[in-house]
């Protein structure tokens, strides 16, 4: 945790660390109460070491104890890619805790049908296959990826050799699992959804999110793609800080509301 004032959390998506939210993190510590941790399976927090089905659940409840241990009664959530999954079921089993709610690049939905359910399962399965490929395997792909976005591809880079192949694949059957719409159609809070405007398909999942709450606002980053946040880093900051202040996220925390 770091600065004073207005409480902001900002959670990473189901593979990384709070490394993810470095260029947020630094910008934000001067204007507000910045914190940041890793999810419990990622980074340096400890093994996932409860069963499939409860660890979103544990995650959540994880936040809600570092919360109080910071004595922070109420804050804003930043919450990126899957991350946004954990996000918005925090904010639908604990309400009082969270003040606004940015939702970025948020993808994680599940809204499958049958069919589509089945074929996507077997595409998925090798898709976690081959995370326990050598991740040296992936960087040349990652750099012609982010060749745009050089302060992008250097922390996904890191994030990319540091992966726990084991703990993400334990959360993604999770993710798997989690229809993040049953949430958000019972969240009656403010919500502000961010994507980049390069890749098509997240961008109209994006919108779909954003069509389910009843308070929400869609924003688009031109020149970005996933994650948007670190592809343009300063543009989004402004888009946050501007958003924040419209809400007046501020005064009610400096007025105690």
């Amino acid at each position: 945790m770091s600065g004073s004032g207005l409480p902001i959390v900002f959670i990473h998506d189901h593979s990384t660390s709070h490394h993810m939210f470095e260029p947020q993190a630094d910008y934000f510590s001067k204007r507000a109460k910045v914190i940041v941790f890793d999810l419990r399976g990622n980074g340096r927090s400890g093994k996932m070491n409860v069963e499939i089905r409860r660890i979103l659940d544990t995650q959540c409840e994880d936040l809600k104890g570092l919360l109080s241990e910071l004595h922070v009664d109420r804050a804003v959530i930043v919450a990126s890619s899957s991350g946004a999954v954990l996000a918005q079921k925090f904010a639908y089993l604990y309400p009082e805790r969270v003040i606004n709610m940015v939702l970025v690049d948020s993808y994680f939905h599940g809204d499958r049908t049958a069919g589509g359910g089945r074929l996507q399962g077997i595409f998925e399965i090798c898709a976690l296959a081959a995370h326990y490929l050598p991740a040296e395997m992936f960087i040349r792909s990652l750099r012609i990826t982010y060749n745009k976005w050089l302060s992008a591809y250097h922390i996904l880079r890191r994030e990319l050799l540091q992966e726990r192949t084991t703990e993400l694949i334990k959360q993604r059957l999770a993710l798997r699992h989690t229809d993040s719409f049953v949430f958000a159609l019972r969240l009656q809070i403010p919500v502000l959804c961010v994507s980049g405007n390069h890749n098509e398909w997240v961008l109209e999942q994006v919108k779909k999110t954003a069509a389910k709450y009843p308070f929400a606002r869609l924003a688009i980053l031109d020149d970005a793609m996933y994650p948007s946040h670190l592809c343009q880093p300063q543009h989004f900051n402004r888009l946050l800080l501007d958003y924040l202040k419209d809400q007046q996220c501020f005064q009610r925390v400096a007025s105690g509301k």
